[in-house]
């Protein structure tokens, strides 16, 4: 077990180790239902769930936070806790159905995915899903059938990337859009995946080369911008206008354009911040000097990227996407501890939607 774990997550997997041998002798429906007793008595707003048959020798074992983002974070740490286990497969959220073309029944209405009918557009960095029924639904049952539709794309796209990468998420009834892309919520994936990657550019490839970058300045409380558009690559950024303007309430923001396609990439779902003081321009040169060697650090192996940053009240903050904090941490070390780092102030912060990063980038 990771010598990291919380001491609720250590409970858990003993009690849930202890009782493998019980559990087995039990149908898998009344498997499901102990193994999440247990798991109540020691982690909320999270579930176990479990494939297979009765009699099979092993089952898979499915971790969810029935898509809470806020959850993800001790799943994550939940899963990665686990010891081995004889009779499961664990694994990380609901993957995607390997058969989405399947009905669902609530209450005595039923419901194909065939018979919902969704289009893609864009909603800042993630896409927003229109969703509209390919056949008559009853009154009565509209609440029904919209409630079924959520469930249904949470199996058909798989809980990261519903909770993740989608958006907003807006019914259509006879005011839809006839010339967008109506696709079966069963045929939905692939259509799904290449509105990602041609569309919004999500190639998940890391950027090869000088990188573009664009800025901007932002006065806090209006949050008005003065976007001057026009990228600067890699070490030609301009930010000797910082000091002053990047003062008070107002900000300087440089963005960088090439994360685009590395975005929302599962394993760059941490945003850590490297936060510096930038007293006058020469601080501001050393400071953008080490933050810059810490990106080629991180960029390199791939452990990360430097996305945006931000310049305001004397400080300058670069802001970094990494998969593995505590790898991060060790590449980074030795230039930490420069005395050019004395001002530093480190934080990190799960953003797997990279809002941070898109509050910024849609304007560029």
């Amino acid at each position: 077990m990771a010598a990291s774990a919380s001491p609720e997550i250590a409970a858990f997997w003993n009690e849930f180790t202890a009782a493998q041998h019980t559990l087995q002798a039990l149908p898998l429906r009344d498997r499901v239902e102990e193994a999440n007793t247990i798991l109540e008595r020691h982690l909320e707003g999270l579930a176990l769930e479990m494939s297979g048959g009765d009699d099979d020798a092993v089952v898979d074992l499915i971790a969810t936070a029935h898509g809470s983002i806020d959850r993800f974070p001790l799943l994550m740490q939940w899963v990665a806790a686990a010891p081995p286990l004889a009779h499961y497969r664990l694994r990380a959220f609901r993957e995607r159905t390997t058969q989405p073309d399947f009905p669902i029944g609530m209450e005595g209405f039923e419901l194909e995915t065939s018979d919902v009918l969704v289009a893609c557009s864009r909603d800042d960095g993630q896409a927003a899903l229109e969703i509209r029924f390919g056949r008559e639904i009853p009154s009565d049952y509209q609440d029904h059938a919209r409630n079924m539709a959520f469930i249904m794309l949470d199996h058909v796209l798989g809980e990261y990337d519903f909770a993740v990468k989608v958006g907003g998420v807006d019914f259509v009834d006879g005011s839809y859009d006839p010339q967008a892309q109506w696709t079966p919520l069963s045929q939905l994936p692939a259509v799904f995946d290449r509105y990602w990657t041609h569309e919004l550019g999500r190639t998940g490839d890391f950027p090869q080369g000088e990188h573009d970058w664009g800025g901007m300045t932002i006065t806090f409380g209006n949050r008005d911008r003065d976007d001057d558009g026009a990228g600067r690559a890699g070490g030609d950024r301009d930010e000797s206008d910082s000091e002053g303007r990047g003062c008070g309430d107002t900000a300087i923001v440089m963005v960088n354009r090439s994360a685009n396609p590395v975005a929302m990439r599962a394993d760059l779902a941490t945003a850590l911040v490297l936060d510096l003081a930038v007293g006058n321009s020469q601080e501001l040169a050393v400071v953008q000097s080490l933050q810059e060697q810490a990106a080629t650090l991180l960029e390199l192996p791939q452990l990360g990227i430097l996305a945006y940053i931000l310049t305001r009240a004397g400080r300058r903050q670069a802001v970094y996407y990494v998969g593995d904090e505590q790898m991060a941490r060790q590449a980074l070390a030795p230039l930490l501890l420069r005395d050019e780092a004395a001002s530093l102030e480190w934080s990190v912060r799960f953003e797997p939607t990279w809002s941070g990063y898109f509050e910024f980038a849609i304007h560029l």
